[in-house]
């Protein structure tokens, strides 16, 4: 199953967890855990950003102080793009 999230999440330009739990037939919540666990193990990688600038929230020292809503992307990792190319080469 994670590998299908894996899947879902590098086909489609923006991820919502609302879209791949329909196109998997899956909660949300499954989907969030399973993206929570790709993380963990390092085939995604999630980053927040604002969307008025193009600084990286973590690294920004206006962080505490700053009034814009972040958005959370992901990223597939090479670890993860190596698994999706060892699944599709099996097919």
């Amino acid at each position: 199953m994670l590998r299908k999230v894996l899947y879902e999440i590098s086909k489609s330009r923006l991820y919502s967890p609302s879209n791949i739990a329909k196109e998997l037939n899956i909660s949300e919540a499954l989907v969030e855990d399973a993206i929570g666990q790709l993380i963990r193990m390092g085939y995604v990688s999630q980053d927040e950003t604002s969307p008025t600038c193009d600084t990286k929230c973590s690294s920004c020292a206006y962080s505490s102080v700053c009034n814009t809503v972040t958005i959370k992307t992901l990223s597939i990792t090479s670890k993860g793009k190596t698994l999706l190319e060892r699944e599709a080469s099996m097919v």
